[in-house]
């Protein structure tokens, strides 16, 4: 990856109240931004994060905070490198947070099994988790900006393992649970 120009947001907004703050920690988040230290964020010089970070810095402006956002260039390949890097491990370890997500869910998935608690609710309760998963793994990717070295593959296969392992708990639950149909033949 050959990444030389990098957009450069320094700002600072009152601290009172908190949710302005919080607010724009999450849009850079939320865009792949790392930070350098407090509110000082870089992302790479793209067209899309370009305009986005050029509406965040008016909107702090507007609020009453201060912002410069500067296009800097490095020369330096290993300084180019390693900030890659940084972005590419704040990826990865988001990835590990939802690959250990997986974990938990299959590990709840067993619990239901060991306890013999197949029931609809529980399986509406897991297919809303499986949902949040299915929600959450494009948005990591969005924000992966240097795709973290087989981070994303990874969290492909688990979460193909937790809706297999669901299908099966479905399975599961409608073999055990009689069914209003059910009931109705035997009225």
């Amino acid at each position: 990856m050959n990444q030389k120009f990098w957009n450069l947001l320094i700002y600072r907004v009152p601290a009172q109240p908190s949710t302005k703050r919080v607010y724009i920690w999450r849009k850079l988040k939320g865009w792949g931004g790392l930070y350098l230290q407090q509110s000082v964020c870089v992302l790479p010089q793209r067209e899309d994060l370009q305009h986005q970070m050029e509406e965040l810095k008016a909107d702090i402006l507007e609020s009453g905070g201060e912002a410069d956002l500067l296009t800097v260039a490095i020369d330096n390949t290993e300084q180019n490198a390693m900030l890659i890097e940084r972005f590419q491990q704040q990826a990865a370890q988001e990835y590990q947070e939802f690959l250990g997500r997986c974990q938990d869910f299959h590990k709840e998935l067993s619990h239901e099994r060991e306890i013999k608690n197949l029931t609809f609710a529980e399986l509406d309760e897991n297919e809303v988790e499986l949902a949040k998963l299915r929600s959450w793994l494009p948005k990591i990717r969005e924000r992966d900006l240097f795709e973290a070295p087989g981070k994303y593959t990874q969290a492909m296969e688990a979460l193909s393992a937790c809706e297999q392992d669901f299908q099966v708990f479905s399975q599961q639950v409608y073999e055990t649970q009689p069914t209003d149909f059910d009931n109705f033949l035997e009225i």
